[in-house]
C-alpha cells in the first residue's frame, strides 16, 4: 500500500486483498449487498447495462449530483470522498481533483480503482479515515440502505473538514410497500425514504449542520402528477412524454418537470454547526 494510503487512514486495515484494504468484517449485511452488486456486475458486464434502471435514468439522477459537484469543487486538487463509490462513475468526470472512494463490495472497489480512484471496502459505521482529512463527501443511493442513520452521518462528517461541503443524493418520497412483499430477493435495500423537511430536520436539527440548497431529479422515471388515482390519464401522459422525449434536451426537461414527481433528491451540507454552542 502506498504512502498516500497509508497517509488517509486512522487505523489498519485487517487485510489487504486485490491491493484493496479492507476494514470490515463480513457479514449479514455485507453479503446481502455482494448478492445485489453481484448481479448488478454480471448483468453490466455482459451488457454494459444497469439491470434496477434504465440507463437514461441514471444518468439522469448521476448529472444532477455531478453538477453540484462542480458547483462546490472549485478547486482542482482537493480531496473527496465517495462514500458507496460503487464504479466510480461520479468520480471519473472529475480527473483533476484527489479522489477517494468507499464501499462494501469488492467488485464495484475494482471498477472504482481502474479508474485512478484510491478505495477501500468499510461499512460506514466503521469509517476508516482520518477526522477531518476531506475537503469534500459525496454519497449517492446510500443513506436509504444504512443501518444506523445517524451514526452514519456523523462518521461521514467526522472526515470532512470545519467548512467543507458534503453532497448527498437520496430517493424522494418513495413507497416502500415493495420491499416487504414475501418474495422480493433481498433482505435489505431500502430502509426508508426522505422528502426535504425530514432532510432539513436530519441536518439542521439533528446533526446541527447548515443546508446550502436542494435539487430534485428522476422526472424522467417520475410519478405522473395526476395520482395514482388517475391510472388512465397516468398512462396517456406517459405515452405523450415518449414523444416529448425527442425534442431539445432543455424543453424536455421543462415540460417533464411539470408532468412528473421527481424520484431523487439532492441535497447540499456546509460542515459547520449553525449554533456553535449546541452540539449533535
Amino acid at each position: 500500500m502506498n504512502s498516500k494510503l497509508n497517509d488517509c487512514y486512522k487505523k489498519p486495515a485487517l487485510k489487504i486483498e486485490d491491493d484493496i484494504p479492507i476494514f470490515s468484517q463480513t457479514d449479514f449485511y455485507t453479503e446481502n449487498y455482494d448478492r445485489i452488486s453481484k448481479v448488478h456486475l454480471e448483468h453490466f458486464e455482459a451488457t454494459g447495462q444497469n439491470p434496477f434502471m434504465p440507463e437514461d435514468h441514471w444518468r439522469e439522477l448521476e448529472k444532477s449530483t455531478e453538477e453540484l459537484v462542480k458547483k462546490y469543487a472549485v478547486e482542482p486538487g482537493i480531496k473527496i470522498l465517495d462514500v458507496g463509490v460503487g464504479m466510480g462513475r461520479l468520480l471519473e468526470h472529475f480527473p483533476k481533483l484527489n479522489r477517494y472512494g468507499m464501499d462494501i463490495s469488492l467488485g464495484y472497489l475494482g471498477h472504482a480503482k481502474a479508474k485512478g480512484i484510491e478505495v477501500c471496502l468499510s461499512r460506514i459505521e466503521e469509517m476508516p479515515y482520518k477526522n477531518n482529512y476531506f475537503d469534500m463527501l459525496v454519497t449517492t443511493d446510500v443513506l436509504e440502505h444504512v443501518l444506523d442513520l445517524n451514526l452514519a452521518l456523523r462518521e461521514m462528517l467526522s472526515v470532512v473538514k470545519e467548512g467543507g461541503v458534503v453532497v448527498v443524493r437520496v430517493p424522494y418520497k418513495e413507497d416502500l410497500k415493495l420491499y416487504l412483499h414475501p418474495d422480493f430477493p433481498y433482505d435489505f435495500v431500502h430502509l426508508r425514504s426522505f422528502d426535504e423537511s425530514s432532510l432539513r430536520i436530519l441536518f439542521e436539527k439533528i446533526l446541527n449542520v447548515q443546508v446550502l440548497e436542494i435539487t430534485f431529479t428522476g422526472y424522467r422515471c417520475g410519478r405522473p402528477k395526476v395520482g395514482a388515482n388517475f391510472r388512465y390519464y397516468a398512462g396517456l401522459i406517459r405515452r405523450i412524454m415518449n414523444v416529448v422525449r425527442l425534442l431539445p434536451g432543455t424543453l424536455y426537461t421543462y415540460i417533464s418537470q411539470r408532468v412528473f414527481q421527481p424520484v431523487e433528491i439532492n441535497i447540499v451540507i456546509r460542515n459547520s454547526k449553525m449554533d456553535p454552542k449546541r452540539s449533535p
